[in-house]
């Protein structure tokens, strides 16, 4: 009789420590599961700031590269200017120009 009231508490014992080892479970699951979840937000917020960014800087290289062309333009047109006016003064032709 002593032997199964000693039995008895130690399966009650063994189930009490089995329940709480379930409950820290269940707890350490439903932080990794929020983990996880905040986790995915960041990234899906880092995503959306690299595309902006992204966009930012496309924008920015087109509006560069737009006006280098302009000025590319400008500075070609006074060069022609230059060549014939000096042609013009010489009296000789403009040399022909490799691009």
């Amino acid at each position: 009789a002593a032997s199964d009231a000693r039995d008895a508490e130690r399966v009650a014992a063994a189930e009490a420590r089995l329940s709480e080892a379930k409950r820290a479970f269940a707890a350490a699951e439903e932080s990794a599961r929020h983990g996880q979840e905040d986790a995915e937000a960041r990234a899906a917020e880092i995503v959306a700031e690299a595309v902006l960014c992204e966009e930012r800087v496309t924008r920015e290289t087109e509006r560069i590269l737009r006006e280098h062309g302009e000025r590319w333009d400008e500075v070609r047109a006074h060069m022609d200017h230059v060549r014939s006016s000096l042609a013009a003064l010489t009296g000789r032709a403009p040399a022909e120009e490799t691009p």
